[in-house]
């Protein structure tokens, strides 16, 4: 799979995944601060000349599924399309940074808002994939300790920690899954972290009408063999259930001495949308 940052917060993630050998990282910015395949792209005085100026860049390499990671406060957002339409021919999904808004200026909420409604649109018009959000507060509360000294860096790494073994998952044979496939247009969503112990499902930003949700049980082989386990997983999946939302999950194997579970919700309802 290909990783490509776009900007410094993207470009910050996305190297992260340098961990793994699964990744092919391409870093997009004006200023290369010793990331992976940099790509340099001219600095502009403005996010509408990040469009318009935008010069091809070398993407040549970058062939199959791909996710693009960024957050549309930097003017540097404004190419993201531009880059897009260089990759149209790979399966693309999008993980799209939410900064705190009360930290933004008026100017760069404005281009949040405009980056994020635009990219929503793509998902659910099919000419991207899936579109996960991320909102960096939420990402902060789940982590239980966190120094400000390592503050990004915990929660880069923990943001692409979690991708990365939901791709796994996603890639790998479940021992037990009554996981549905959803529609194309149940493309906007997140990740989440759940407590195996409680079930308390803990997501990286609060998705507004879910449609679906799957979790991913990693389990250990001296749990695997409670027979209450299966129980206790239907129960929970069963007690999500609703109407409007459907629930399915996934049950993995796994040598790690704890257990772990994460999950993905989607919604087919544009996010933060004001009527």
């Amino acid at each position: 799979m290909n990783i490509i940052g776009i900007g410094e917060a993207g470009c910050k993630i996305a190297n992260c995944f340098g961990q793994y050998d699964q990744y092919k990282i391409f870093s997009i910015d004006t200023d290369n601060k010793s990331y992976e395949n940099f790509l340099a792209v001219k600095e502009q005085n403005s996010h509408e000349l990040y469009e318009s100026n935008y010069q091809k860049l070398n993407l040549k390499d970058c062939i199959g599924e791909t996710t693009l990671i960024l957050s549309g406060v930097g003017d540097i957002s404004g190419c993201v399309l531009r880059v897009l339409q260089q990759i149209k021919k790979q399966k693309i999904d999008v993980i799209y940074i939410k900064c705190t808004e009360r930290q933004l200026t008026k100017e760069q909420a404005t281009k949040d808002k405009i980056v994020f409604g635009v990219l929503q649109e793509y998902a659910r018009s099919n000419v991207i994939g899936n579109m996960y959000v991320v909102s960096n507060k939420s990402v902060e509360n789940i982590l239980p300790d966190i120094s400000i000294q390592n503050y990004w860096k915990d929660i880069n790494n923990f943001i692409s920690n979690t991708y990365h073994m939901i791709n796994v998952f996603q890639r790998a044979e479940p021992l037990l899954s009554s996981a549905l496939n959803k529609k194309e247009t149940v493309c906007i969503g997140t990740f989440g972290v759940v407590d195996f112990k409680t079930g308390n499902e803990r997501l990286f930003y609060d998705i507004e009408y879910p449609r679906a949700k799957n979790f991913y049980y990693n389990i250990n082989e001296e749990t695997l063999k409670d027979k209450e386990l299966l129980h206790t997983i239907r129960k929970r999946t069963d007690d999500l259930q609703g109407d409007s939302v459907t629930v399915g999950f996934s049950i993995y194997p796994t040598t790690y001495e704890h257990n772990y579970v994460y999950s993905t919700c989607y919604a087919s309802y544009v996010q933060e949308q004001k009527f």
